[in-house]
């Protein structure tokens, strides 16, 4: 039986691990410096066709180590931590706060992102945005009587 209930949960995590390993190859053409670096490394030795796409592989895989043992990290702490529902709202709030403050500050003055310390700043933001809303949406609307969601509920 307990080998079943390890079964299931791999079963369950296999989407999920599909899905993290299909976002990195997307990801390697966005963190493109090294991998250009690195191709013309390899072209200016006038290597044969099949041994550059050799390479390209061996790099593929070593670049992909990295990013699957973060991935294993943050699978196998979610499992233990059993994520509830309240903590998904939180993680949702924070991720939307900070994508909309993102999305302004591209808008309006993408300069900003151009600074670390600016950058830094406007990370603060859009989490202290979000704990403003928490803040309100768990203490102050209660106390008049206004309760938004099932969260109360919990």
């Amino acid at each position: 039986m307990r080998f079943l209930k390890r079964y299931h949960c791999w079963r369950c995590s296999l989407p999920s691990s599909i899905l993290g390993l299909g976002v990195s190859p997307v990801e390697f053409s966005c963190t493109a410096g090294f991998p250009v670096l690195w191709t013309n490394l390899v072209t200016a030795q006038n290597v044969a066709p099949l041994t550059f796409a050799l390479l390209l592989l061996l790099y593929m895989v070593i670049y992909q180590i990295d990013e699957f043992a973060i991935f294993m990290v943050a699978v196998v702490t979610l499992r233990a931590s059993k994520l509830e529902e309240k903590h998904r709202r939180i993680l949702k709030l924070i991720g939307g706060t900070l994508m909309l403050t993102l999305a302004a500050v591209m808008l309006f003055k993408p300069a900003l992102m151009s600074d670390l310390w600016s950058s830094v700043v406007i990370f603060g933001v859009a989490f202290g945005v979000a704990m403003l809303v928490l803040l309100i949406h768990r203490k102050v609307l209660p106390r008049f009587g206004i309760v938004i969601g099932t969260e109360a509920l919990d």
